[in-house]
């Protein structure tokens, strides 16, 4: 709950960010286009206007003096001449033989010339040449505008679109992460007991049958413990239920904590234990038996450490301090063929029965050779 909690807040703070960022930006690019209209519509136009439509009657008044022999070649050098005054543009537009309308500048489209502010026909001795046009730059400058803000808008809709494949990435990475976190929740509550944390039964006999199998394949020996915690039903009815998963969570601790890491510690059942114990990397001794010697050797010296430390640890509840014991049962399997993992744990269960039938708090170890037990305080 926490966790999703605190993904949430990430992505609330991650949207206001995004939103701020977003106003931020469109009042950056606002500001920049009303500048950009302030500085290269209004004023050029304001103070311009009136001095272009002069030039532009200054040209044509010109045209008529400089070009006193209609030819290209003279237009086009007036023309020339004339397109460096500031704000005006100059063109000019004659029919060619054919009759097609051509142009002095070249790259001026028919869009172009069309859009003429002022047009002055041209006549040579009754007869029409052609026909002189000014433009007022300023118009450029509107249709430059129109294209900035054009690319404003285009600029606008390119950033809406990275920032929303932005949140949209980051907000899939978020809740993936939480999917995962869940989905290892879900795992591991699915092989862990949820009051002790210790492995399940289920999961607890999958591994044994894997360990059994390798066991058969390699002549590793494997050793069981079964553990049961001594009138835990009359303790339950004393004290009441909260106070057995106190001694339950207890327990299990000291197990998990008196054992090796390469050892799979499980809740068997309400109050029962089991342990494994599996034969490490390091263990080289050549004979079967040895080796078998050697885990069962191990396993006791467990069992007694896990049965004094319980018997000895003091558990507080209430305002009360209870002490439990446990008996066990121990087995070992040196890796025969025809041989099963409910082999084991029934020979465990009745080494842990035998602990219980001679006055319970004690270790009973199962010989699977001699198919006898043996029980020691």
């Amino acid at each position: 709950m926490k966790i999703s909690f605190l993904k949430t807040r990430f992505v609330g703070y991650l949207v206001l960010f995004s939103v701020l960022s977003w106003f931020l930006f469109n009042f950056l690019l606002n500001r920049q286009g009303t500048i950009m209209y302030s500085y290269f519509i209004e004023k050029p136009t304001r103070y311009n206007l009136e001095r272009a439509e002069r030039l532009a009657s200054s040209i044509y008044q010109s045209f008529k003096k400089e070009v006193s022999i209609p030819t290209i070649g003279n237009i086009t050098s007036f023309i020339n001449k004339y397109n460096d005054i500031p704000f005006l543009s100059v063109n000019f537009v004659y029919q060619d033989d054919n009759g097609t309308m051509n142009s002095v500048l070249n790259d001026v489209k028919e869009l172009d010339i069309l859009s003429a502010e002022y047009v002055y026909p041209i006549k040579y001795e009754n007869r029409d040449v052609g026909t002189l046009m000014v433009y007022d730059i300023n118009k450029e400058y509107e249709k430059g505008m129109s294209e900035y803000d054009h690319m404003l808008l285009v600029t606008r809709i390119s950033f809406a679109i990275m920032l929303v494949l932005l949140l949209s990435v980051l907000v899939f990475r978020e809740y993936s992460a939480v999917i995962e976190h869940e989905k290892r929740k879900a795992e591991y509550r699915a092989v862990h007991d949820g009051l002790t944390g210790l492995y399940t039964q289920k999961y607890f006999k999958e591994f044994l049958q894997r360990e059994v199998t390798r066991s058969q394949r390699y002549k590793r020996p494997i050793s069981l413990i079964m553990c049961d915690i001594d009138h835990f039903k009359k303790f339950n009815d004393t004290y009441g239920h909260l106070c057995g998963d106190m001694v339950l969570k207890t327990v299990s601790g000291i197990v998990s904590t008196d054992v090796r890491s390469s050892d799979i510690v499980a809740r068997y059942g309400g109050e029962e234990f089991a342990i494994l114990l599996v034969e490490s990397s390091m263990e080289h001794a050549s004979a079967v038996a040895t080796r078998l010697r050697q885990l069962t050797e191990r396993a006791i010296d467990i069992a007694e450490r896990i049965k004094s430390d319980v018997e000895h640890t003091a558990i507080q509840f209430d305002h009360t301090q209870v002490h439990v014991t446990m008996s066990m049962g121990v087995s070992s399997y040196n890796g025969h063929e025809d041989y099963k993992a409910e082999y084991l744990i029934s020979e465990a269960d009745h080494a842990l029965y035998e602990s219980k039938e001679k006055g319970r708090n004690l270790i009973t170890i199962f010989d699977p050779t001699t198919k006898s037990f043996t029980s020691h305080p």
